[in-house]
């Protein structure tokens, strides 16, 4: 099977793969059709008596699957790239998890506060710190008083160098994954390094491959003291990958599904929409299951692409709102 990223998602050249995606999508993610709850999920088998769901049941621990570096230097550096009258944003540079260089915005407020609520912040598979809807969030973001970093993960934007080819499973290639993981935690790092930042106060918001890859991440990282996932999901990177669920494989998973429930007692926001056309209603449900009832659940009308929606009203009133209230409380 070959799998590659695209600024619309996961391709996967293998029949099967395409054909479960089909089934899933053709029979509810229709762009003129809402999903709804009911919808027939092939892949989950029922919950034994007592059970919330069958996740629930026979959830097994899984491992962390990264590794921290803290200890490492970060040898950083900063350049202002742009002012208003709100907030400066630099192009930082530190060392990333496997000794190579993390090139990210950095996004300060103009404000009298000594220290400042952050976010780390991250974006779908084929997205950058400079792509549109990123540096949008990153903004409102920093209106709202938060400081916000966002770097290019490995293979994207300034790290994206000529000749690079995917891995032969593309995003759900587990060295490629792991290496997102381990420079968030660097990221963070970074975050801790920052005298604006107020160390108690951070906080992870990814979108669509950045929520999948941050809800595994997050899970194994205290200093994240809330999260919010933006058209995540879960349980399909099994699917991807034809691996088995016994519980060796379970406890190295990479699926979000099974690193979800450690995020609690920690606020969690899982954002999702109705008519997602990359991660279709199986996928996210099943990450709401898993979640448990403590985490906000929100379901919003529209597509992947928060078309038909005003995209810095939700940004605002659901996602700064949940960070605010909960880094503020904590």
């Amino acid at each position: 099977m070959n799998c590659f990223a695209t600024p619309h998602g996961l391709r996967c050249g293998a029949v099967w793969t395409a054909g479960i995606l089909l089934l899933l999508t053709s029979a509810s993610t229709r762009a003129d059709e809402p999903m709804t709850a009911g919808s027939f999920d092939p892949f989950a088998p029922a919950a034994p008596e007592g059970a919330r769901t069958f996740v629930e049941a026979t959830w097994v621990r899984p491992e962390r699957p990264y590794a921290f570096h803290h200890d490492a230097p970060l040898h950083a550096e900063e350049k202002l790239e742009e002012e208003t009258d709100a907030y400066r944003v630099y192009r930082v540079e530190f060392d990333g998890s496997k000794g190579d260089r993390v090139p990210g915005y950095l996004y300060i407020p103009k404000d009298k506060a000594a220290q400042h609520p952050a976010v780390l912040l991250q974006y779908g598979s084929g997205g950058h710190k400079k792509t549109d809807y990123i540096v949008l969030i990153g903004r409102l973001f920093a209106e709202a008083g938060f400081v916000v970093l966002t770097i290019d993960s490995p293979g994207r934007g300034e790290r994206k160098k000529p000749g690079d080819k995917e891995p032969a499973l593309g995003l759900a290639d587990r060295d490629r994954f792991t290496h997102y993981l381990a420079d968030y935690a660097r990221a963070v790092d970074y975050l801790e390094s920052r005298s604006e930042v107020d160390r108690r106060r951070i906080g992870y918001v990814g979108i669509s491959w950045g929520a999948i890859t941050g809800i595994v991440y997050a899970a194994h990282d205290e200093r994240i003291r809330a999260v919010a996932s933006l058209v995540g999901g879960g349980r399909f990177l099994a699917v991807l990958s034809g691996a088995g669920r016994d519980e060796a494989t379970r406890r190295r998973s990479l699926d979000p599904v099974d690193h979800v429930r450690l995020i609690e007692p920690r606020p969690l926001l899982l954002l999702n929409v109705k008519r997602d056309q990359l991660v279709p209603l199986p996928f996210s449900t099943a990450l709401h299951d898993a979640a448990g009832p403590s985490a906000k659940k929100v379901w919003l009308d529209t597509d992947h692409y928060f078309r038909h929606v005003d995209i810095r009203k939700v940004v605002r009133e659901e996602v700064i709102a949940f960070m605010r209230h909960h880094l503020d409380k904590d």
